[in-house]
């Protein structure tokens, strides 16, 4: 008897440990959410300043860091991630909503990936971003908002970068390259109220100076490179008791394939058995 329930209990005990096991797993994998669709994969770690850290196309990742900063007032800046606990939706296997709240306030983003065709002379792939800031208080809340962003397109550290205005002056687009590839960005609604083009690690330690932040000056919006580059977006809003704010983004990744085509991979079999042929008539 006695050595059944002792065979039971290890029963037990061995599911217990699968079980845990998997749930540490699930723990450990929740830290960080994937996207993919199609040729690419993107990366995000929602409980540190690194953010969105990895976006590849064909495996080839095109991204170091691009996170979101936040300042209430005069008050110092800090990034999203210190609001709260975040909270994770996993909506599709390319598209999740990433939260986080406090008493006062709430912030949102909603990623969208969207892949192409693993082949081509040219890959590209497109991540649309929609942002929202609620205030969850009674008061008035003025609301500083920021993205930073280091992309770096082939790990060259050969990009140069520049941003565009609309016709009211505000911030709509971010164009960064080098020869044969390319990232745009281009603000839906609505325009950035400042921004600024910089040398790798100025404008991550403006953010994190501990104090209230302004984008430019001594900055500028470029264009700037070509180096290991960087740029940053700045909103500001006063948003009502109970009333939100929506930042709508979308970003688009177009890189040269270095794989030649199938056909030109035929061409270059043919034109080495051409040559073959000809050294053996040489020879006779």
């Amino acid at each position: 008897m006695q050595a059944k329930v002792n065979q039971s209990l290890g029963r037990v005990s061995t599911k217990c440990a699968v079980f845990l096991g998997v749930a540490l797993i699930a723990v450990q994998a929740g830290a960080q959410v994937v996207l993919q669709d199609q040729n690419s994969t993107a990366l995000i770690d929602p409980t540190s300043q690194l953010g969105m850290f990895h976006w590849d196309i064909n495996g080839a990742n095109q991204l170091r860091q691009q996170w979101f900063w936040y300042g209430v007032g005069n008050n110092p800046v800090a990034s999203i991630d210190t609001i709260g606990a975040p909270i994770i939706n996993i909506i599709t296997p390319n598209e999740a909503r990433i939260g986080y709240a406090n008493v006062g306030f709430s912030v949102s983003v909603d990623y969208l990936l969207t892949g192409g065709s693993p082949v081509g002379p040219t890959l590209n792939a497109d991540i649309q971003e929609s942002i929202r800031i609620q205030n969850t208080s009674a008061n008035p809340l003025a609301f500083h908002f920021y993205q930073y962003s280091y992309f770096n397109l082939n790990g060259a550290s050969q990009d140069t970068v520049q941003l565009g205005q609309n016709l009211h002056g505000l911030f709509n687009e971010a164009s960064q390259g080098n020869p044969g590839n390319n990232l745009t960005e281009t603000v839906v609604t609505p325009g950035a109220n400042e921004g600024e083009v910089a040398p790798l690690g100025a404008t991550l330690a403006k953010l994190n100076g501990g104090g209230p932040v302004t984008l430019g000056p001594p900055f500028f919006g470029g264009p700037l490179g070509p180096g290991a580059v960087t740029w940053a977006l700045q909103w500001d809003f006063n948003i009502a008791p109970g009333a939100t704010a929506i930042i709508s983004k979308d970003k688009y990744l177009s890189l040269t394939n270095p794989v030649p085509e199938p056909s030109a991979l035929a061409l270059v079999g043919v034109g080495l058995v051409g040559l073959a042929a000809r050294k053996r008539r040489s020879k006779v």
